[in-house]
C-alpha cells in the first residue's frame, strides 16, 4: 500500500516538474522549447487542417519597463497573455521571447486585417497602461513541411517589417518578404569581402556658398558597386548595416577614404575644402570611436578641420553619454555638424548643450519653403542657427526659386541637386578644378 502511495506521489511530483519546465512562470504560456515539441506533434497529426502563426509584440517595451518599472511591465505581459488566450482559439501559445507572444492555431477562416486591427485596438485600450502599441506578424496557411522554428521565423519576419512603422500594426509574411530577407543575409555575408575589395565607393556632394556660388565644402556619401558592376542602393544596405552593427566598420572605411583623399590633395598642394563624414548612431556608442578616428587623422597628417563629423539629429538627443563623446571629438580638433535638422525630434537641448559649429536643415523643411508657414519655419531655423553662432546649410535644394529664397534668408550654404548630385571622386575633382 505504501509503495503504491509513494508511486502516486512521485508521479504527481513528476507531472508538476514537467509542467514547471513546459510553462513560462510569468504568463503560464508554453516556453519556446516546449512549444516547438508540441507544435511538431500538433501539425503532424492534423494533416487536413490549415494552420496560421500569429506573433504579437509590444513596440518599445523597454521604454515601458524604464518608465513604469518591471513590475508594471510584467503586469502588461500577463494581461496580453490572457487577451491572447481569449482571441487565439484551437491552438498552442508561447511566450516566444521577452515581450513576444506567439500562437499556432488551425482555422478554415481567412485572416481578416480589419478584425485583427479592431482586436488590437481593444486590447490596447484596456491595457494596464495607456498608449501601448501592439504589432502583429502573421504567417497564414503555413507550409507544415518546414521546421517549426522556420515557420515561427516567418511570422516574426512579417512583424519586424513594420516594427518602425507608426501607421501599420499588422503584416503578413509574403514570398517577397522572404526574398528581401535572403538578399539582406547575402549582403551581410558579402560585407567583409566588399570592404577588402573596396567595393564601397565614396561619392562627394558639394556644398556651395549661397552668395559666391563657389564650392566651400562637401559631404561624403557611400555607394556599393560590386565587382560585377551591380549597384546596390544605399537605401537597401545602410538601414541593414545600422541594425546589425556593421555600419561601424563602414563608417570608419568611409572616414579613412576621405582622409586619404584630403591627404593626397594636401601633398599635391591642391585646393582643399572641408569634406564632412557621417557618424552613425551605432558608431557614436562604439567604445573607442574617438581614439580610432584621431589615430586615422594623425596617420594621414591632415588638419582635423578638413574632415568635419556629421551627426544626425536623432542620434544626438542630449544625454551625458552623447555630451561626453561630442566633447571628446571637439577637444581632439574635429568640428561637428548636426545633420537632418527638422526631420526628427528637433532637440533644442542638443543644439544648446553640444558643440556644433554647423546645423544642416533637412530637405523636408526646404520642400515647403514656397508656402507661407514653411518659409517662416525655415527662416526661424536659420535665425536660430545664427543666434547660436552656427553656420547653416540647406540640404535638398532642387530649384532656383528655393536657392533665391534661401539667399534672401541669409542661409550660408546650399547642398542639393540644383547645383550638383553626389559625384564620383574624379568628377568632384573636376568640379574643384573648375
Amino acid at each position: 500500500m505504501k509503495s503504491r502511495i509513494d508511486s502516486v506521489i512521485k508521479l504527481r511530483e513528476s507531472s508538476m516538474t514537467l509542467a514547471a519546465i513546459e510553462k513560462d512562470e510569468l504568463t503560464g504560456l508554453y516556453t519556446r522549447q516546449s512549444f516547438y515539441h508540441h507544435a511538431r506533434t500538433f501539425t503532424h497529426f492534423m494533416t487536413e487542417e490549415k494552420f496560421n502563426v500569429v506573433i504579437l509584440d509590444v513596440a518599445d517595451f523597454k521604454l515601458i519597463n524604464g518608465t513604469y518599472g518591471t513590475k508594471k511591465g510584467n503586469e502588461v505581459l500577463v494581461y496580453l497573455s490572457n487577451a491572447f488566450r481569449y482571441y487565439v482559439k484551437n491552438g498552442l501559445l508561447t511566450r516566444y521571447e521577452g515581450d513576444q507572444l506567439l500562437g499556432l492555431f488551425h482555422s478554415k477562416v481567412k485572416m481578416d486585417v480589419e478584425r485583427i486591427n479592431r482586436n488590437i485596438n481593444k486590447i490596447a485600450e484596456e491595457a494596464p497602461i495607456p498608449n501601448i502599441r501592439i504589432k502583429v506578424g502573421i504567417y497564414e496557411d503555413v507550409d507544415t513541411n518546414l521546421s517549426i522554428p522556420i515557420i515561427c521565423d516567418r511570422a516574426l519576419m512579417a512583424e519586424k517589417s513594420i516594427s518602425k512603422d507608426f501607421k501599420t500594426n499588422v503584416a503578413f509574411y509574403t514570398d517577397e518578404l522572404n526574398q528581401k530577407q535572403l538578399a539582406q543575409r547575402q549582403m551581410e555575408n558579402d560585407f567583409k569581402s566588399a570592404i577588402a575589395n573596396r567595393e564601397f565607393k565614396v561619392y562627394y556632394q558639394p556644398k556651395y556658398d549661397v552668395n559666391t556660388e563657389s564650392i566651400v565644402g562637401a559631404e561624403a556619401l557611400v555607394r556599393w558597386q560590386k565587382t560585377d558592376g551591380t549597384l546596390i542602393s544605399p537605401g537597401a544596405f545602410i538601414p541593414l548595416f545600422e541594425s546589425d552593427g556593421l555600419v561601424v566598420h563602414l563608417d570608419e572605411y568611409v572616414f579613412e577614404s576621405v582622409c586619404q583623399f584630403q591627404k593626397e590633395r594636401m601633398e599635391n598642394k591642391l585646393p582643399m575644402v572641408p569634406i564632412s563624414v557621417n557618424l552613425s548612431r551605432a558608431s557614436i556608442h562604439f567604445s573607442d570611436v574617438v581614439d580610432r578616428y584621431v589615430d586615422i587623422v594623425n596617420q594621414k597628417q591632415i588638419p582635423f578641420e578638413c574632415v568635419p563629423i556629421e551627426l544626425t539629429e536623432s542620434a544626438t538627443l542630449y544625454s551625458e553619454k552623447i555630451l561626453e563623446i561630442t566633447d571628446q571629438l571637439v577637444n581632439a580638433g574635429f568640428t561637428l555638424h548636426m545633420d537632418d535638422f527638422g526631420s526628427d525630434y528637433s532637440s533644442l537641448t542638443s543644439l544648446n548643450e553640444l558643440n556644433f559649429s554647423t546645423v544642416k536643415l533637412d530637405k523636408s523643411l526646404i520642400d515647403y519653403i514656397d508656402q507661407v508657414r514653411g518659409k517662416k519655419i525655415v527662416q526661424q531655423a536659420i535665425d536660430l542657427g545664427h543666434g547660436l553662432d552656427m553656420k547653416v546649410v540647406a540640404e535638398g535644394v532642387e530649384s532656383k526659386e528655393q536657392k533665391d529664397c534661401l539667399k534672401e534668408m541669409h542661409c550660408d550654404m546650399i547642398q542639393g541637386f540644383y547645383y550638383s548630385k553626389p559625384l564620383k571622386q574624379e568628377d568632384f575633382i573636376e568640379k574643384l578644378r573648375a
